[in-house]
């Protein structure tokens, strides 16, 4: 593949030094001109730097726009890039990237074909690596937990594997560059691009466990009223994300357990766990009479040291608890509570409560400051699924949407963003009921959300919906 990239700052100089394909680069600076010759000058492969101007013809056709596959185009103002990219388009250059550097200019480039990213803060050379190279298996999502022992390192020292490279840290509302010298924190939630079976030892560089598996686990509560539909839920999403079933069953009850494996494809592995000896589990997903929820002294849930057990090993994977959406003898009521928002509460993983055992065609995430698990979580579920993607988002947290739809880009992911101008809450279910979502994923406990709403969402939403940590 041969590519021209079109401006030769830091972003253009740091793709050109990990492509390891034959490029050249337009640079209008002449001494940016010889320094970058002497810095790539021992990059291993062909490749030429060149003096010249990106918005003229003959500078572009010297640079080689005639005989490359792909013009990357990176200058600072955005008109520039647009005549650029309109020359090469007419030249005949068969794919085009381009550097967006205001939103309202993005519908410019799209119209002449242009593949296109925002520049909020620079450093984009892993996002086009990825986009120059969309092998799914390149692409990968790393959430940095508390006991990571990557924590505390710079990315110099992590010792990532050859061809790996990070490209962009989400670090609460911050968006930060893959420079050699950041230091890694719990809570980070990092782009990672890697070459396919490498993507493993990746993982294996930020779990505590020093464990490979990729597949994750889908936790389920067994009772004695099961949800076929649940187990259906289950079932596919276990096929989809390649993730294990592990069956949570009271002793004495491992009947249920028998039950619930003619349900499940011989395809997916299973396991049973013990929710104690003595099988102390509440059950959740029994509904109770208003009095009993009043006066019924809080118990130690065994379901809780489960599931924080399960956690011990900060896996990076898909891992959820799947439960059965209330109905029959379960009430709804904003006032109080029950055993399902007891259980949302304090689980320390997200909790799938389960109605749709169809693939999901339609999910819709709120992002907010906060944000974390729910932009990985929804990019793996929506590219298992084959579904697309709404992410409604407040003013200032633009940039969060922004990388999501990016991020997603590089898993064929299509995203739609919708700002919110009003009440979030108001437009958020307003949202859902107009386009009848099938998986709605929310973080618990966010204050600019009105807490019954949400609770009535999970008592009575026809879809499923994914309750985050």
């Amino acid at each position: 593949m041969e590519i021209l990239i079109v401006g030769g700052g830091s972003v253009g100089e740091k793709l050109a030094s990990e492509l390891g394909e034959p490029f050249n680069i337009l640079e209008g600076d002449p001494s940016r001109v010889i320094e970058l010759r002497n810095k790539l000058d021992d990059s291993g492969v062909r490749s030429q730097v060149f003096h010249g101007d990106g918005s003229s013809r003959d500078d572009l056709e010297r640079a080689g726009a005639n005989t490359c596959d792909v013009g990357v185009v990176l200058m600072n103002k955005d008109m520039e890039n647009l005549q650029c990219a309109m020359i090469l388009k007419d030249i005949g250059v068969k794919r085009i990237i381009a550097r967006v550097n205001q939103a309202s200019n993005m519908y410019r480039f799209i119209g002449i074909g242009t593949e296109v990213f925002l520049h909020p803060m620079g450093h984009e050379e892993g996002l086009i690596r990825t986009m120059l190279f969309p092998d799914m298996n390149h692409a990968i999502q790393v959430f940095v937990g508390e006991r990571s022992p990557a924590i505390g390192k710079s990315i110099r020292e992590l010792d990532l594997p050859s061809g790996s490279m990070i490209g962009a840290i989400l670090r609460g509302e911050e968006l930060l560059p893959g420079d050699p010298g950041t230091i890694i924190r719990s809570g980070d939630l990092i782009a990672i691009d890697t070459i396919g079976k490498k993507a493993r030892e990746v993982w294996k560089i930020f779990s505590i466990s020093g464990k490979g598996d990729l597949g994750g686990h889908l936790l389920f509560p067994l009772f004695k009223d099961r949800s076929l539909e649940a187990i259906k839920e289950a079932e596919l999403l276990a096929l989809r994300l390649g993730s294990e079933i592990a069956f949570i069953v009271q002793p004495g009850r491992e009947e249920l357990h028998t039950a619930a494996l003619g349900f499940i494809s011989t395809k997916i592995p299973t396991s049973v766990i013990a929710s104690g000896e003595k099988g102390e589990m509440v059950n959740f997903l029994e509904g109770r009479p208003k009095q009993n929820i009043i006066q019924r002294k809080r118990k130690k849930l065994i379901l809780e040291e489960i599931l924080h057990e399960h956690l011990r090993e900060e896996s990076h994977h898909i891992d959820m608890l799947v439960v059965p959406g209330p109905k029959g003898r379960t009430f709804y009521s904003p006032f109080f509570s029950n055993n399902l928002d007891r259980l949302i509460q304090r689980s320390p993983m997200p909790v799938l409560v389960s109605r749709s055992y169809k693939p999901y065609r339609k999910v819709l995430v709120y992002l907010h400051k906060h944000t974390t698990l729910e932009i990985p979580y929804a990019i793996q579920l929506s590219r298992a699924m084959g579904s697309s993607i709404t992410a409604m988002y407040t003013t200032p947290n633009r940039k969060k949407a922004v990388y999501m739809k990016h991020f997603a880009g590089v898993y064929k992911v299509t995203v739609d963003t919708k700002r919110i101008e009003g009440n979030p809450t108001v437009e958020l279910i307003k949202e859902a009921k107009e386009n009848h979502y099938d998986l709605i994923i929310i973080r618990k406990n966010l204050r600019e959300l009105q807490y019954s709403q949400v609770r009535r969402l999970v008592h009575l939403w026809n879809g499923s919906i994914l309750m985050v940590p």
